[in-house]
């Protein structure tokens, strides 16, 4: 009997296990297929942000390439909608284009409504055909790839539906904001002696705005209105072109740094007023242009202020110029009143009969006259620069005088790098930090408003004084080129 009670027992516990199995079999399945949808979840999740990362970074791109384009001018936001497109356009003898998405698998094509233009990293925005027909005062762009084929932001994330049905097909995109925060343009002014950008000055020799490239000029005696003193100007180096109302001048201990940089606080110095007052107060400044000869005094320091590669001062009389047959007679073309301006015998009125050849100071220690035949009115300078005119043409350029070379170097002086022609700083320079991005102003100035019509590039041929600022012309600066650096915005 007690093996019968034990034979029972046995069975009963043999059926439990059998449920207990069964039981445990359904959680399981029940559990895996939540550990599956988890796993299909994360897996989506992850497709989801890949794609979101991949648009972003278009986004990001496409608006740092578009910003550094943009200079108050049609061609700017022609050049700014370029650049856009070229970011996703495929390379030349390339599967992949320079975008893709999808594990890089697949390339993207560019449309125009995915990017705005704006005045300020807030806006207001406007489309680029308005951008096209109002330019001016434009110094941001926004990018958002919704304004892309839909296709490039969906991602199908068939895991998700199992948790909801509307979920199978999701979109992502990207969106940035870009533009200049500072630029490289020094914040002095001074007035652009002739109202042409271009004009052929006779030999076939191109004048801008009245300056003569390879030719110096004290910065502080220049007035196309009088000659009775020169116009000078400090600029508010954190006031941006446009500003309404009344805004106060720089204080000098405020531009200080900025003169030692050669920057300013703002992201162009076209498309709208800039705040000046005059004159500009050389006497408490000077020291601050003298950081790109390794000479410094506070506020500039080496870190954010580098000297030049090339530190040699080419004074006019101490040998420091030895390309020129004859002493010069001062360290810049000699001043000419013609016209009841104040000016230089070399231009922008007719050289005087009475000039001799040491009144054109030192010529071409940076810069070659350059070619009127090779300028374009509207059109930036090519990368390759105008042509140029050799040093035996001397005699024809700056007639009368006539000056005359004596073993000029097949490059200027600057970029040579014998004793002769350069000196290295003790520290780490910078190659052409001694050039000066300096405003050419519509003059008369009235109030404490100017307009710019260009930047002029100035090179330092010594350092400056409380009284003079000597600079070289070389040619007018690209508003590209003037851009110190172009941040993302949050």
């Amino acid at each position: 009997m007690g093996a019968a009670i034990g034979a029972k027992l046995a069975s009963r516990r043999a059926v439990a296990f059998r449920r207990e199995e069964g039981a445990i079999a359904v959680m399981f399945a029940g559990s895996l297929i939540v550990i599956m949808g988890f796993m299909g979840l994360a897996l989506s999740l992850s497709m989801l942000y890949n794609r979101k990362v991949e648009m972003q970074n278009v986004a990001s791109t496409v608006a740092l390439a578009a910003a550094a384009e943009l200079n108050g001018t049609p061609a700017g936001v022609t050049m700014a909608l370029r650049r856009a497109s070229e970011r996703l356009a495929t390379l030349p003898g390339s599967v992949v284009g320079g975008m893709s998405y999808m594990y890089s698998s697949r390339t993207m094509e560019w449309s125009d409504a995915a990017i705005e233009f704006g005045r300020t990293p807030t806006g207001p925005w406007v489309s680029a055909a308005t951008a096209l027909a109002q330019p001016g005062g434009l110094s941001y762009v926004q990018v958002d790839t919704k304004g892309l084929d839909a296709e490039y932001g969906r991602v199908n994330t068939v895991f998700m539906s199992v948790l909801d049905a509307d979920s199978a097909v999701v979109s992502t995109s990207g969106h940035a904001i870009a533009g200049r925060t500072a630029i490289r343009v020094t914040p002095m002014g001074i007035c652009a002696m002739h109202s042409e950008a271009g004009r052929d000055r006779g030999a076939g020799e191109l004048e801008e705005y009245g300056f003569r490239r390879g030719v110096s000029y004290d910065l502080m005696q220049l007035n196309p209105n009088s000659n009775a003193a020169g116009a000078t100007f400090l600029i508010n180096p954190f006031v941006s072109p446009g500003t309404p109302g009344i805004v106060q001048a720089a204080s000098v201990d405020t531009v200080k740094p900025f003169i030692c940089t050669g920057t300013m606080a703002m992201a162009r110095v076209t498309g709208g007023e800039i705040v000046v007052s005059s004159p500009f107060p050389l006497a408490d400044l000077h020291s601050s242009f003298n950081s790109r000869f390794e000479s410094y005094t506070p506020p500039c320091r080496p870190e954010t202020a580098p000297p030049d590669t090339n530190i040699k001062q080419y004074t006019y009389d101490d040998g420091s110029v030895p390309w020129m047959e004859v002493t010069p007679g001062g360290q810049a073309a000699a001043q000419s009143l013609a016209g009841g301006k104040l000016g230089t015998v070399a231009g922008p009125e007719a050289t005087p009969s009475t000039t001799t050849d040491k009144m054109f100071g030192p010529l071409w220690s940076y810069a070659k006259a350059a070619r009127y035949s090779s300028f374009s009115a509207g059109s930036p300078e090519p990368a390759s620069g105008y042509g140029t005119f050799g040093s035996g043409d001397w005699a024809t350029l700056y007639n009368p005088g006539k000056p005359k070379q004596k073993s000029y170097p097949p490059a200027t002086p600057y970029v040579q790098t014998s004793a002769q022609y350069s000196t290295k700083p003790v520290g780490i320079g910078v190659q052409g930090r001694r050039v000066l991005n300096i405003p050419l102003l519509a003059c008369p100035v009235t109030g404490n408003r100017a307009t710019v019509l260009a930047v002029g590039k100035f090179f330092m041929t010594v350092e400056a004084k409380p009284n003079t600022l000597y600079g070289e012309f070389a040619g007018i600066a690209s508003e590209q080129s003037l851009g110190a650096l172009i941040k993302l915005y949050p």
